[in-house]
């Protein structure tokens, strides 16, 4: 209970900033980047990485201070994650839709947003997840297709496709054990398999939820091989024992990373799920 009341507070809470507008990252122009106060975030991140609630909290209070500042956007995303990690869905669900349309199309709006569709994508199968259900208590099987569910839809929700547009991939499963043709009837609309077509065998919120932050970006800053404003080129190397080097620009994707930022004392890159924050080389 008492954990309940903490989540509706902090949901409360995130919902009086987006109305007052103290956070909101389209009605002013940006200004200059902070990298120190993201910096610091940061740190704490990787020295008391289960302190979601703190976590989450400094963020907050980074984009509210700094509503202009062009890395707000990656403090928000990442605060929905730690929001996800103490199963406040709803209010990261809250930061999410902010960021899910681009403000811009440089590579920290652009990978924001693809990061905001790839979790709602999540949290809204669970949404179909639980529709299926009260199907199945109605007619005593699972729906030939996801059509069926419609009637338990509210507000358009759950939605019949993930937020990048695709249909989810459903279908009835068979039991593969039985083969009884009688058996196989009995059985049948009993089982089904779902998933994201843009997210693949990654689209359980389950199962993204345990994947230590940024664990999915095993790279390295090792130098700059361009300092020209707007056409920086760095090369990292990996830090899965590989020691694979690549050189990467702004924009650039490496199998599904991409580089979004590059500051004068930051690197910023992301993978969809999560960010990864390194101190620029030299």
């Amino acid at each position: 209970m008492k954990g309940k009341i903490m989540r509706l507070r902090f949901t409360a809470g995130i919902t009086a900033l987006l109305c007052a507008g103290s956070i909101c990252l389209a009605q002013t122009a940006p200004t200059a980047a902070d990298e120190k106060g993201l910096w610091e975030i940061w740190k704490m991140q990787q020295e008391k990485p289960e302190e979601y609630a703190n976590l989450s909290t400094n963020c907050l209070e980074f984009v509210k201070k700094n509503p202009k500042d062009p890395l707000s956007i990656v403090a928000m995303t990442m605060a929905s994650w730690y929001l996800l990690k103490l199963d406040n869905k709803e209010a990261a669900a809250k930061l999410l839709r902010t960021v899910e349309t681009p403000l811009k199309t440089d590579g920290l709006n652009t990978s924001a947003s693809n990061m905001a569709k790839t979790w709602l994508s999540r949290l809204d199968l669970e949404q179909v997840r639980n529709a299926l259900q009260l199907y199945y208590r109605q007619k005593i099987e699972y729906p030939k297709t996801l059509d069926l569910i419609k009637p338990f839809q509210k507000n358009g929700q759950p939605p019949l496709a993930d937020r990048f547009g695709k249909p989810w991939v459903y279908g009835l499963a068979e039991f593969k054990n039985l083969k009884k043709l009688g058996t196989l009837y009995a059985m049948y609309g009993q089982q089904y398999t779902i998933k994201s077509a843009s997210l693949g065998t990654n689209s359980e919120l389950k199962a993204a939820i345990k994947i230590p932050y940024s664990s999915g970006i095993p790279l390295k800053p090792v130098k700059m091989i361009s300092g020209t404003p707007g056409k920086e080129m760095v090369q990292l190397e990996s830090t899965d024992g590989k020691q694979t080097k690549v050189v990467m620009s702004i924009g650039t994707d490496n199998g599904g990373i991409s580089l979004n930022y590059v500051g004068p004392k930051l690197l910023i890159l992301s993978d969809m799920n999560h960010w990864l924050i390194l101190p620029r080389p030299y």
